[in-house]
């Protein structure tokens, strides 16, 4: 019987589709939903590892959904942070730019010393701050393969194997009524 194939490489997919989706301002807003962008890449890890299991490998089982949303959600939480730095380096906070718009844009219903404090705030904070940058990794390494795990067994759920039936009866017809 052959071994099961490596959990690395559908991991590290699924690492990267949680990065790209975390890591990137404005579609990391999907993970505002139950960290829906962390959970589809844990999910997705699952998915690529069956595909690559042959015909008379053993089956999936729990467990292996388990390590490959965790490997995913500690990939992910690498490469989402990689490509924050990216982002920030070459375009800035551009999130925390759109933000200001949309708050500036609400003239009246923000006291004027509250929008003045969130700009001040918000200019010192557009730098690559070492700080923040290392709070954000440390945040991910924790959340991501906790999520990870979770959209793993999601996608355990959706991929397992069906449960042969055996010695199984046709139901038995109610008797007629007259």
């Amino acid at each position: 019987m052959p071994e099961k194939p490596s959990k690395l490489l559908p991991a590290l997919y699924g690492g990267i589709i949680m990065g790209a989706i975390s890591g990137t301002p404005f579609l990391s807003f999907l993970n505002c939903f139950c960290c829906a962008g962390v959970m589809l890449g844990g999910l997705m890890s699952v998915f690529f590892y069956k595909n690559n299991l042959a015909p008379n490998s053993p089956p999936l089982t729990s467990g292996d959904s388990l390590q490959l949303g965790l490997l995913a959600g500690v990939f992910g939480a690498v490469i989402g942070t990689l490509i924050h730095i990216s982002v920030l380096a070459a375009f800035g906070n551009v999130a925390g730019a759109a933000l200001m718009q949309i708050l500036q844009s609400m003239e009246g219903t923000i006291p004027p010393e509250a929008l003045e404090q969130i700009e001040r705030s918000m200019g010192e904070s557009t730098g690559l701050g070492a700080l923040a940058l290392l709070s954000t990794f440390f945040l991910s390494i924790v959340i991501d393969p906790l999520f990870g795990l979770l959209g793993g067994l999601i996608g355990y759920s959706i991929f397992k194997p069906k449960q042969q039936m055996t010695n199984v009866q046709p139901p038995m017809n109610p008797p007629a009524q007259t």
